[in-house]
């Protein structure tokens, strides 16, 4: 029989002592201890056959001083190496040792967010016997931390999951949860790794109604991976497909707030994209505004309907952005180029129906839809709370859709 490996309890047996009080006093902890496990950690790196003599070093550090997050942080780091050093051992293959390893390095790597704010500060000039002036900085514990959850979804896409990763386990918006979900979100890309996605709805839901939005991080994250999924074609069941890119407008806009074109984890290239999707679908959550694909625009059986105009006033939005409305401190120039783009792609739109062989009427189809989202008779999301487009811009727009009358004979 194929042997399974589990996360056991074996893992938190070995971590009793932190619940113990500590027999050093904290300000041993401080000179002597943390010292004497950066020693250990650098010694390992220095002699990786020395592994086995600092493991029981390092437990006997946390164990005095269960509390201190930089202890804590290098005891999940000697777990971490260890982990690797019995894989590695045994062909590549983690043993059973290996994973309840790596699942002490993820608790302890989670008691260094566990303390007071002060107990994480970084940490200078702490001498070893191999330099006098090492720094414990927070990107060292960061590294440490996405070095483990990398490891542990290499083992869930093997089929032995975390508890944490399943999304079973009890998560709350702190400590390493927004850099845990963008770290597995960018290994959401394939139907096995579908496997990650119970973790990253449970820290969007988890994070949902955190008051400020870098802690908002995981709905974004999740958004881009239902996106991801959908766009590569992985989801391609219908109510799957509707599912998704419903959950992402919904976390995407919970993330973005009233600002969304402006956040640098979902951008206006992820927004631009997002509705791209729904109209590529024809997925939408309010009713009578279902939305048809470009491909379709100037199929005769489409051709002037209301769903053909109605997409096209959406896709507006993708070009009516803060900064074409000049909503932005963006320069002159950058608002021009940018309106440029604008009635470049009304241009484009244009040529397209006289390819189909149907100028006239695509020009005429056109011309209602601007006219639609200038007057705003058909309501797109960027424009409900947006600048209106200008007299000028519309008069140009319809100008270059409106055929030319034929010269007068000399």
């Amino acid at each position: 029989m194929r042997h399974v490996l589990k996360f056991t309890l074996f893992a938190a047996a070995l971590l009793a002592g932190a619940a113990l009080p500590a027999h050093a006093d904290d300000a041993k902890c401080e000179t002597e201890k943390l010292a004497a496990a950066l020693e250990s950690v650098q010694g390992v790196i220095n002699n990786p056959s020395t592994l086995a003599a600092y493991v029981p070093q390092m437990d006997s550090y946390v164990k005095d001083c269960p509390n201190s997050a930089w202890i804590n942080a290098l005891g999940g780091e000697m777990d971490l190496m260890t982990y690797r050093g019995l894989r590695n051992a045994n062909n590549g293959v983690p043993t059973q040792d290996a994973v309840n390893y790596l699942a002490r390095a993820f608790d302890r790597s989670n008691v260094f967010y566990a303390g007071p704010d002060d107990t994480r500060k970084e940490r200078y000039n702490v001498a070893t016997s191999y330099n006098f002036y090492n720094n414990l900085t927070f990107s060292f514990a960061s590294d440490s931390r996405g070095a483990i959850i990398d490891e542990l979804v290499t083992l869930a896409l093997s089929g032995t999951v975390h508890p944490y990763l399943s999304g079973m386990a009890p998560i709350e918006c702190k400590g390493w949860v927004s850099s845990d979900s963008q770290d597995v979100s960018y290994k959401i890309k394939d139907a096995g790794s579908k496997v990650l996605l119970p973790f990253l709805e449970a820290a969007a839901e988890a994070c949902r109604s955190a008051p400020v939005r870098v802690d908002k991080l995981p709905l974004a994250q999740l958004a881009k991976a239902y996106l991801r999924l959908v766009d590569t074609a992985v989801v391609t069941d219908p109510p799957e497909v509707r599912r998704m890119l419903l959950a992402a407008e919904k976390n995407a806009a919970d993330y973005l707030g009233g600002d969304e074109y402006h956040a640098f984890y979902f951008d206006e290239t992820d927004v631009n994209r997002l509705k791209s999707l729904v109209r590529k679908y024809g997925v939408h959550a309010a009713p009578g505004e279902g939305l048809i694909d470009r491909s379709l625009w100037f199929k005769p059986e489409y051709l002037g309907s209301e769903e053909a105009i109605r997409s096209i006033v959406f896709s507006l939005d993708d070009y009516w952005t803060p900064l074409a409305a000049g909503e932005t401190s963006a320069s002159v120039e950058e608002v021009a180029r940018a309106r440029n783009r604008m009635t470049g792609y009304i241009l484009e739109l244009n040529k397209e129906g006289g390819a189909a062989g149907v100028q006239e009427e695509a020009s005429a189809m056109l011309r209602e839809a601007v006219t639609a989202f200038y007057k705003r008779t058909i309501i797109s999301p960027g424009m409900e709370a947006g600048k209106e487009l200008p007299d000028w811009l519309y008069n140009i727009m319809i100008s270059l859709l409106t055929p030319k009358p034929p010269a007068a004979p000399q």
